[in-house]
């Protein structure tokens, strides 16, 4: 799953929407996004709590600037795995964008 959109509180009531869809990805590329707020980190939460309930974890690839301070921040770092997006990442199955 690709992001596209900047994951702000601007752009939450169309993501919250897709909800549904989105909450079933456990992999998420954000290397598009231009910015990421309080209110964005917060959806990435509940999406990995979404996930964690069935015992599965959010991987976010190449997240923002933006996401490393507000994580730091709010204590959530360890929430989430991390990588970058590389040509490894890019054998995965094309990305939807979002």
């Amino acid at each position: 799953m690709k992001l596209s959109r900047a994951l702000t509180r601007d752009n939450l009531p169309a993501y919250w929407a897709e909800r549904a869809t989105l909450f079933g990805a456990g992999l998420v590329d954000l290397s598009a996004l231009s910015q990421l707020d309080s209110v964005g980190l917060a959806f990435l939460v509940q999406w990995s709590q979404a996930l964690a309930a069935d015992n599965q974890s959010l991987t976010l690839i190449s997240p923002p600037a933006s996401f490393y301070p507000l994580a730091d921040l709010y204590g959530v770092s360890s929430l989430f795995e991390l990588t970058d997006n590389t040509a490894e990442s890019q054998h995965e199955r094309e990305p939807t964008w979002i």
